[in-house]
């Protein structure tokens, strides 16, 4: 790997020694003494005061004497720059509840959504149902087809993050070719590149697939290589849930590096791993072949969360071609007896490959009569039902409509620990802004939505001496709006956008269990969006300053 990459970091913000000389004509909006700063750039944390000014960083030096209509004293806290989750899938979330909970708790002043190749735009009648009915079910009014219209949505109420997205590419085939397992031919093709274009004009950041779901996995390498050329052209990234994070990763690693050097965008690889005790001795491998690709010249990363758990839903454990038509097709499958025993080999091949049924625990249901099951283990639930897990699964399955969440307990925590503290892998939750109440505390969440940033803050600076702070917090800030090529936004520098987060070094950490995840987290005191404080001696203050973001904007 190039010596470049293992050392570089950014400048720190002070110069050597001296008091900074300013002349303050109208006192700050906000000023922020004695802290710790870590600006984001990865060099070494100095302590000064920050003033701010509407939405900017105004000053950053030694502000002693100098006057503001609100002081915040972060005397042995470390300030640093708003935490960018990467990959987030938060959506339809800000608009049932708008305050982003247990994300902002967490010091994430932005987010990044529209992962896994699943988007909330475009939309068109009728090939759309599948978002309608969602959205239907959460008591939401989708009155937008576009990227622009639904950031309108979002400020109509306001929201307390700001928040960026990327364009789904199956949400792009379900809007052309519905859930079928077919190939576009050359008309279609072309309707789903003017679609993707749509998006990127109004400011999506890129594009991303979820190829070990469908209806994404339909797709060939070809034709994502096809539709990801129109995203290179606007100079918007690529982000890939890989085709398999198992038994076949080095292939799906080796597709992703593909699929983004011949179509000319830079990579983002999503929740990196190597799921199943069989596949933990292929992370060095990985890492190769993407530090190989780096040394190429290809512009990649990586993100994975701090968690040795994986969430997804049930049927991702069934062959693909199991789904072609999408979920109502998929259950009547699986009421056919001859179907069933088709697709049995390969699910529990899948199955066995994540470390088995006890790995799996099932996390959200939506009928009363499976509430039982949620927190228990699947192969508990179905020898307390006296039913084969194959088969309980299936009859799950059915009763739910193709659609169970579970939490899979599928990855190492040496692993994990390695993959985060590699130099092109920055921390992310996957999840979603969440809250313990309301329509947001639906199941068993995963412990991601409400403690990834300070669990990596907590384990890998400060338990285990991974990474210093610098370190830790530029993965967290620059290192995100640097692959977003977001301006304004991951460093603390003047008359840059004052995202901020001020907490303890010493306490912050996730409270979220597996069991008991809706817990927010302890030391995170202020967390400061666009100027203005959400969070106040850790409690949110109603504020809604976010905004949303456009590529390039």
């Amino acid at each position: 790997m190039s010596s470049a990459l293992m050392g570089a970091t950014t400048a720190g913000i002070f110069a050597a020694g001296g008091r900074m000389a300013f002349a303050q004509d109208v006192p700050f909006d906000l000023l922020i003494r004695n802290g710790l700063i870590v600006d984001g750039g990865g060099g070494e944390p100095l302590h000064g005061d920050i003033g701010v000014r509407a939405d900017r960083i105004s000053v950053i030096g030694d502000l002693a004497g100098l006057q503001a209509n609100r002081v915040i004293d972060a005397d042995g806290m470390a300030v640093s720059p708003g935490f960018i989750d990467i990959h987030s899938h938060t959506d339809l979330e800000l608009l049932i509840n708008p305050k982003a909970e247990s994300k902002v708790r967490q010091g994430v002043t932005t987010e990044l959504s529209g992962n896994c190749g699943s988007s909330v735009f475009p939309i068109l009648d009728p090939e759309s149902e599948d978002i309608k009915a969602q959205a239907q079910r959460l008591g939401i009014e989708i009155d937008w087809t576009d990227l622009e219209g639904y950031q309108a949505a979002l400020m109509r109420g306001g929201i307390a993050v700001n928040h960026a997205s990327l364009v789904g590419i199956g949400t792009v085939r379900q809007c052309v070719l519905g859930g079928d397992a077919r190939h576009p031919n050359a008309e279609e093709m072309e309707r789903m590149k003017q679609l993707v274009a749509v998006a990127m004009d109004e400011g999506a950041f890129g594009i991303s697939s979820g190829l070990e779901y469908t209806p994404d996995g339909f797709f060939t390498t070809e034709e994502v290589i096809e539709i990801c050329k129109v995203v290179g052209k606007y100079g918007g990234f690529y982000a890939t849930h890989m085709r398999s994070e198992d038994s076949a990763v080095l292939e799906a690693v080796g597709e992703a590096l593909t699929i983004a050097e011949r179509a000319d965008l830079p990579l983002q690889i999503s929740h990196l791993k190597a799921a199943g005790h069989q596949n933990y001795y292929k992370i060095p491998m990985i890492f190769d072949l993407i530090e190989r690709a780096y040394d190429r010249r290809l512009d990649v990363t990586a993100d994975r969360y701090p968690y040795t758990a994986y969430a997804t839903g049930l049927s991702v454990f069934f062959p693909q071609a199991a789904l072609d038509g999408g979920n109502e097709a998929f259950v009547g499958r699986l009421k056919d007896a001859a179907m069933r025993l088709e697709m049995k080999t390969r699910t529990l091949a899948k199955v066995e490959a994540n470390n088995g049924w006890e790995s799996i625990m099932i996390r959200s249901v939506d009928e009363e009569s499976n509430r039982a099951y949620v927190g228990m283990r699947l192969d508990a639930a179905a020898a307390q039902s006296g039913v084969d897990p194959y088969d309980f699964a299936c009859e799950l399955l059915i009763s739910e409509k193709g659609s169970v969440g579970i939490t899979g307990f599928g990855m190492s925590e040496e692993n994990t620990e390695r993959i985060l503290t590699h130099p092109l892998v920055m921390p992310c939750s996957d999840g979603y802004a969440l809250a313990p109440y309301g329509q947001l505390s639906e199941g068993i969440p995963h412990p991601r939505n409400y403690g990834t940033f300070p669990r990596f803050l907590q384990w890998i600076f400060r338990e285990k001496g991974l990474l210093t702070l610098a370190e830790a917090v530029r993965k967290m800030t620059a290192m995100p709006a640097g692959r977003m090529r977001l301006a304004g936004r991951g460093l603390i520098r003047e008359n840059w956008f004052a995202d901020l987060v001020i907490f303890d070094p010493v306490t912050i950490a996730d409270r979220a269990t597996y069991v008991e995840s809706e817990q927010y987290p302890a030391g995170v005191e202020y967390v400061i969006v666009n100027g203005v404080p959400v969070i106040e001696k850790g409690e949110h203050t109603g504020a809604l300053p976010g905004r949303p973001l456009r590529r390039g904007a």
